[in-house]
This record gives structure tokens, sequence and C-alpha cells, in this order.
């Protein structure tokens, strides 16, 4: 088992790396919370980031990791991404019954825009933030 790593990439910027298990997704979300704390939903949408991340790519498998970089902006917008291992792109598809599968919709909802940059060898899921009410 490896140790997590944390560094600070400049001014507003940090990242640290987390084991590619569930339990760890807490961890990411206190990561998020303690960089972006006026920011109510940025540790929810890590999260669910994250879970992504363990669930549906090599991220999960044993010796996996994912890195989960936040950014504070000086106009109170901020970015979260969360980088993979990468894996298939075949998601199972949602229905009444199933309990996954709506995560996305609630990122969309809580954030100003977010997307996906890479490949099967390894992504990058990213959101925006608007800055935080008052």
């Amino acid at each position: 088992m490896t140790a997590p790593t944390n560094s600070r990439k400049g001014t507003g910027e940090w990242q640290q790396t987390f084991l590619g298990r569930v339990e760890q997704v807490r961890a990411v979300r206190r990561f998020v919370k303690t960089h972006l704390p006026d920011h109510a939903d940025a540790d929810l949408i890590a999260s669910e980031l994250a879970t992504n991340a363990v669930e549906h790519t090599h991220t999960g498998q044993p010796g996996g990791t994912l890195t989960a970089t936040v950014k504070h902006h000086p106009d109170g917008t901020a970015y979260i991404e969360i980088a993979d291992q990468g894996g298939p792109i075949a998601f199972g598809a949602r229905t009444p019954t199933r309990e996954g599968g709506r995560g996305l919709h609630l990122v969309t909802a809580l954030t100003t825009t977010w997307g996906v940059k890479g490949d099967a060898g390894g992504r990058i899921v990213w959101a925006e933030l608007p800055p935080p009410t008052p």
C-alpha cells in the first residue's frame, strides 16, 4: 500500500494522490473541503468524480491511484479535477431501479461547466465552480 502524497502546486493550487479504493473517497472529500471551504458543494462534486474513478476505471484495481487537484481563483471561482488511470468508456445504463447513474447530472447542476480529457490510458474529469454565494 502506497501512502498518499500531498503537494502545493502554487498560490491557490493543491494536489494530492490517493489510493484507488472506495474508502479513500472520504479522504478526497476532506482534502477538497480543506482547500475550498467556502464552496459548499465542492466536496460533494469531488466525491462523485472520485467515486466514478474508483468504480469505472483502472484506478479501482489493486494498486490503482487517483489524483485530486483543486484551484482557488482570485475571482472566487474554483476548479476541481480528478485524474484516473483510464479504462473502458462503458458505463451501465441508467434505470429507475438502479441506485447509481445520476451523479454526473448532479455535477452538471452544481458547476458552471465540467468535462473530460484524456483516453482509455488515463483521464481527467474536471469541474469549474462559481463563486460561493454570500
